[in-house]
């Protein structure tokens, strides 16, 4: 009996590792996927390049690297049977009651310059206080946001550690949530409370559930989480060049000027909003004195709601190097004031060669992981099976010698009956034949 629910066990453990094995197929086939993606934007950010190109190759160019781009992180927030494909820890089973957790097969945290950089984001997905986790699909567009930061962010900033800024993603709780359209999300971190460069960051990003079909359904949902990785990496009034509604940073102050051809000597954050938004993000409609409000720039304290492009200006970028990051200008977005420009662009940019090489390196990594994992659940598979024919073995052998036994022991017996019988019909035989011979 014992054996025989082992065996049970076994095809169980086998079955799982089979759905699991799919899993890890599905897998490796998106990933081929995305693989001939990036290699196609690998030859248009070098066609981009090219300077005999006009303003209207370029932007044909960059609009089919952008879509890419898109559909790249949008395979990576696929499912397989409901569970999020590429954000799930693997499970194999080693035996009928054991077995082994794989890493989940994240290629989106590959797919970017941190890959093969110096600065380099690691997010991570926590459950809030009902439960509740962030959806693939959601957690895929998180992802691309931190590439995009790691495009645009170069040098180390950790003193040579691995991860710069570990990122902590979950949803809002229910008792925090002001409903759909309010407050769509949070983010901030310690990044910039010592000086850039001497140890790892963490950061916080908090998503209300209330907003995120809206969020999703109407294209914004992307650019309101790298609008929060902003803050969490040091777009914050926290630093010393936030001054109540004054920007006094020089590196953006002279972005700015650059772009509209100004003197000025500081720049001016909202002043309305209350906490969270005013002092922390740029003045969106008003004008003070010449400078205009930045109106659709990503780090207003307002979304544009998926109705017009939000580009990270060359401005904000400054912001960052203010704060003491090693920063690429080229990765910004076009921005030239109050309704202009386009973006914000995804977690790879066109004009950043080095964060395509980065994707391709990273995507390689995962695949290998991914190989790796299906090697190692084929090898288990069939040891487990190997495992189950001895069991049917040692089972089928127990129950044949009970069978001989039993066969035995019933020949026996009726030996034994036949024997008896025979000896009292002789014994009947006996007193007739005294009794012949007194006759």
């Amino acid at each position: 009996m014992r054996l025989d629910t082992k065996i049970t066990r076994l095809d169980a453990a086998i079955s799982n590792n089979t759905n699991f094995h799919s899993m890890l197929q599905t897998q490796d086939g998106l990933s081929e996927k995305i693989q001939s993606a990036v290699h196609r934007m690998n030859e248009l950010a070098v066609l981009y390049q090219d300077m005999t190109k006009t303003a209207d190759d370029k932007t044909a160019y960059e609009l089919e690297f952008n879509e890419l781009d898109a559909g790249i992180f949008d395979m990576a927030g696929k499912t397989f049977n409901e569970i999020d494909l590429f954000f799930t820890e693997g499970k194999v089973f080693t035996g009928d009651s054991s077995s082994s957790t794989l890493d989940d097969n994240n290629v989106a945290d590959g797919l970017g310059r941190g890959a093969d950089g110096d600065y380099k984001i690691k997010i991570e997905y926590a459950a809030n206080a009902e439960g509740k986790e962030l959806q693939g699909k959601h957690k895929a567009l998180i992802e691309r946001a931190a590439r995009r930061i790691e495009a645009i962010i170069v040098g180390d900033a950790s003193a040579g550690a691995a991860i710069d800024n570990t990122i902590t993603a979950q949803l809002m709780d229910e008792a925090t949530s002001d409903g759909v359209n309010g407050t769509l999300a949070t983010g901030g971190g310690n990044a910039i409370n010592g000086a850039i460069g001497v140890a790892e960051a963490t950061g916080t990003i908090n998503v209300d559930e209330a907003d995120l079909d809206s969020m999703y359904n109407g294209g914004y949902a992307y650019s309101t989480y790298l609008h929060e990785i902003m803050h969490a990496v040091g777009f914050t009034s926290s630093h010393t060049n936030f001054s109540g509604n004054n920007y006094n940073g020089v590196n953006a102050i002279a972005q700015y000027n650059e772009i509209f051809g100004t003197t000025e000597t500081q720049l001016y954050l909202e002043d309305d909003g209350g906490a969270g938004t005013a002092g922390a993000h740029w003045e969106e409609d008003e004008t003070n004195g010449t400078v205009a409000g930045f109106d659709n720039e990503l780090m207003t304290g307002t979304s544009e709601g998926g109705g017009n492009p939000e580009p990270l200006s060359k401005v904000t970028v400054g912001v960052l190097k203010d704060a003491g990051y090693e920063v690429d200008y080229d990765a910004a977005d076009t921005w030239t004031g109050a309704g202009t420009g386009t973006g914000p662009g995804g977690g790879m940019v066109i004009g950043s060669l080095d964060s395509v090489k980065g994707a391709i390196q990273g995507l390689a990594n995962y695949r290998a992981q991914i190989g790796s994992q299906l090697s190692y659940t084929n090898k288990i598979n069939s040891a487990l099976a190997i495992e189950k024919e001895n069991m049917q073995q040692s089972s089928s052998r127990i129950k044949d010698v009970n069978i001989a036994e039993e066969t035995t022991r019933l020949a026996k017996l009726n030996i034994l009956v036949n024997s008896g019988t025979a000896m009292t019909a002789q014994a009947n035989l006996l007193p007739q034949m005294v009794l012949r011979l007194i006759r």
